[in-house]
């Protein structure tokens, strides 16, 4: 038997607990290192900011892995031992592998901003998941004059929580920064305009070519001197890797180098998917349809070495679809040069959201 240890529970691996029974069959012995839930980035913003409820996109990773016959360790890897093939985790135990699967996702980048600890960051989403509770704790929506909210970051995540924010009754005032020289800058133009406009008339604040310096509990420091004030702030200015993997010699904040095969450069018995993979052949955007699809890829792979076959390669879409929820109800739907603005596409998006996660809540 051959022992393959999965750490994290990302996409990819979701996908391998259903089917643990054929790696099992193929001579696998399967274990899983990760948090007991797995949150659900499609739904974040929604339900972060209250509009949908807490648990809309959460996925129980216990019961998933009991109900197919894998072993979950529960707890994160904090040491790596190459030579003895050996993970450390955060619980005290030592797993050892074979094969080691990474999909543990990314955390916030943060490009010459110094963030105080406690402001919330949309990465992890754990800590996404503290928005709610902060918003109704603080002082100016318990008075009934309204939360004030700084929104860091005008990619799509930002874009999703100050239009959210936007509608919600306890907030009155939204603001948005955006480093740029525009908002939502990987959209089509008329698909940029369309959210500008959409914003403008909800009253969120948006700031371009904006240069912030430190963030903390109260307030935003900018590069000239002055400052802003808030009751919650919120960071969306992009994504990285986890710094875990430079401390453990695995890649850096650009994630773990892997080839079109998935496996990493200099460690063929590692693999690496969605958000903590640097994939080599080309750049990827960290979006979890890359996860998602490179699922089905990663589990041939692991079959082939046990039948000494060669190894498939991971071929990305050019173009995936994107759906941005707007909050009241409306929804933008992206793919490539194409944009549609309305509530035909927050339907859409539910609909291919709660599918997805269905089949992963079903035994």
């Amino acid at each position: 038997m051959t022992t393959v240890l999965l750490v994290g529970a990302g996409h990819s691996h979701l996908h391998l607990l259903r089917r643990a029974a054929v790696l099992r069959a193929a001579g696998y012995r399967v274990h899983l290192l990760a948090p007991r839930y797995f949150h659900y980035s499609g739904m974040a913003s929604a339900t972060a900011a209250g509009a949908l409820p807490a648990g809309a996109g959460r996925i129980d990773v216990a019961a998933l892995a009991t109900s197919h016959g894998v072993q979950l360790h529960e707890g994160t890897m904090v040491g790596l031992d190459f030579q003895g093939r050996l993970a450390m985790t955060s619980e005290g135990a030592q797993l050892p592998y074979d094969v080691l699967c990474m999909a543990i996702g990314s955390v916030v980048a943060l490009p010459g901003i110094d963030v105080d600890a406690g402001v919330l960051k949309v990465k992890p989403l754990t800590e996404l998941s503290d928005l709610d509770a902060r918003l109704r704790a603080s002082p100016s929506a318990i008075d009934g004059s309204g939360a004030s909210v700084t929104v860091l970051g005008g990619g799509s995540t930002g874009l999703e929580l100050a239009a959210h924010l936007s509608v919600r009754p306890d907030v009155a005032r939204v603001r948005l920064l955006q480093a740029g020289p525009t908002i939502g800058a990987d959209l089509p133009d008329g698909a940029r305009r369309r959210l500008a406009a959409l914003l403008e008339r909800r009253g969120v604040d948006v700031r371009t070519s904006c240069q912030v310096t430190r963030v903390s509990a109260a307030e935003v420091a900018y590069l000239d001197g002055s400052t802003s004030q808030h009751d919650v702030a919120l960071v969306a200015t992009g994504l990285a890797a986890p710094p875990l993997l430079n401390r453990l010699g695995l890649g850096d904040e650009r994630g773990i180098p892997v080839r079109a095969t998935l496996q990493h450069v200099h460690h063929e018995e590692v693999y690496a998917t969605g958000d903590c993979a640097h994939f080599l052949p080309q750049p990827l955007p960290r979006i979890g349809v890359h996860g998602v699809r490179q699922g089905p890829v990663l589990l041939k792979s692991l079959l082939a070495r046990r039948r000494g076959q060669p190894l498939p390669q991971y071929r990305p879409q050019h173009r995936a679809l994107a759906v941005l929820d707007l909050g009241a109800g409306v929804g933008m739907a992206v793919r490539g040069r194409w944009w549609w603005y309305g509530r035909a596409p927050l339907h859409l998006k539910r609909r291919i959201d709660e599918r997805w996660l269905r089949s992963y809540r079903q035994r």
